[in-house]
């Protein structure tokens, strides 16, 4: 059926309500793709006097002629809000064509308005409780989400009402082959939306979860980690430049301490404590959760510090953390000469601490958890599996001397 046989706008007198007067309300009525919406037009007449074939009052006084030129231009306002919607080329619900007709919008009615007023509001976080990478992350939302209107719908925006599972699935494997993101990170933003779309359903805006039935399940990943002998080619490796033996340095510290790249370059004196036994700890909220860490220091990591330290404590210690990019450029020249042959990268030191120089040496996950800042147990398992696996590799190897 043609679209615009879709829609049908009609007037009637509801007999059963009165006024003072003892005249009924005229209500118009809409009809659109099985679903009506009544409208109060703050217009009376008597009952009797209302023809419900034409819909309108039948009488010819200057009273009743006022009241039809009324409803012909409600009824010429709700033709034109239609027309401007339909060929907007954006799907939209009877609710928002009533608002519509009524002078009103409902708020937030269309999906890129909702996603750039979140974006404003976590902007507005950033550097409180929320970080840049994070803001950054739902900002490349929202590019998806216009990329892909574009060339699913060929349109800039869409209604919120008409999200479904079939618009989230179009726009998963969209993300999947247009934009050739894996399935992991493809993932990531389908949670991201979810994240910025939560109010809208708790609210009642979107009425149905289009997200209840979705389920993509993630492909395991493989976390690179360093072995102890790499670790200790690292340490001996000969630099010809005091700026790689800076970054080396750092980055065995995050070896030694677990401690992501931004919180190294937000690590202060203040979150080294030194306890009664004369131990020393790193007691740090993360920055990416705000989740404490607390990581005893191990003897290297306090040897490095103590090496920057510009006073015989070494919680005077000064080093520059230069930028994530920087750094990796670096460490990758520092792997060159070691003669490493895995990718060096300063997240490969949190793995690394997790695997070589925790787990693998006995201690309990419940510990490990704590000293990298995981608010539960199930973000460390994965490190444990790793570990795992690596025995399981290691028996292996001499398996054929008791066949």
């Amino acid at each position: 059926m043609p679209e615009a046989l879709d829609i049908r706008f009609s007037f009637f007198c509801r007999s059963t309500h009165l006024n003072g007067d003892g005249q009924s309300p005229i209500v118009f009525r809409v009809s659109y793709r099985g679903q009506r919406k009544d409208i109060f037009t703050g217009l009376y007449c008597a009952s009797g006097s209302w023809d419900a074939l034409d819909g309108r009052v039948s009488k010819s006084d200057k009273a009743s002629a006022t009241i039809n030129k009324n409803l012909e231009f409600i009824q010429r306002k709700a033709h034109e809000a239609f027309e401007k919607m339909k060929f907007s080329g954006i799907p939209f619900s009877i609710d928002e064509l009533s608002c519509k007709i009524k002078g009103k919008e409902a708020a937030p009615s269309l999906l890129i308005d909702y996603l750039e007023g979140c974006n404003q509001k976590i902007r507005q976080r950033v550097g409180i409780d929320i970080t840049r990478a994070t803001f950054i992350k739902y900002r490349k939302c929202l590019q998806h989400v216009q990329d892909f209107l574009h060339k699913e719908y060929k349109a800039k925006n869409f209604s919120l009402h008409a999200i479904n599972q079939n618009f989230l699935e179009k726009y998963f494997y969209y993300l999947r082959s247009d934009k050739s993101i894996s399935l992991n990170t493809s993932i990531k933003y389908i949670k991201a939306l979810k994240t910025l779309l939560h109010p809208a359903i708790k609210t009642g805006i979107i009425k149905n979860d289009p997200f209840a039935e979705i389920k993509f399940k993630p492909k395991p990943v493989h976390r690179g980690y360093l072995s102890q002998e790499e670790i200790a080619k690292i340490s001996s490796a000969q630099l010809n430049s005091n700026d790689l033996a800076r970054v080396r340095d750092i980055f065995l510290f995050a070896c030694y301490t677990g401690l992501s790249y931004s919180d190294l370059k937000q690590l202060r004196s203040h979150h080294i404590i030194r306890d009664n036994d004369f131990s020393w700890h790193i007691r740090k909220p993360r920055q990416k959760t705000g989740q404490e860490s607390i990581i005893p220091l191990l003897p290297a990591a306090i040897r490095i510090l103590q090496k920057y330290s510009t006073t015989s404590d070494l919680r005077d210690f000064d080093w520059q953390v230069s930028s994530n990019q920087k750094m990796n450029k670096r460490l990758k020249a520092i792997g060159e000469k070691a003669c490493i042959t895995k990718m060096l990268h300063m997240h490969l030191a949190r793995h690394t601490f997790a695997t070589t120089i925790t787990l693998s040496n006995g201690i309990p996950i419940e510990s490990v958890s704590c000293m990298l800042g995981h608010a539960t147990l199930r973000q460390t398992q994965h490190y444990a599996k790793i570990v795992a696996q690596k025995v399981k590799n290691d028996m292996a190897k001499i398996r054929p001397l008791y066949e």
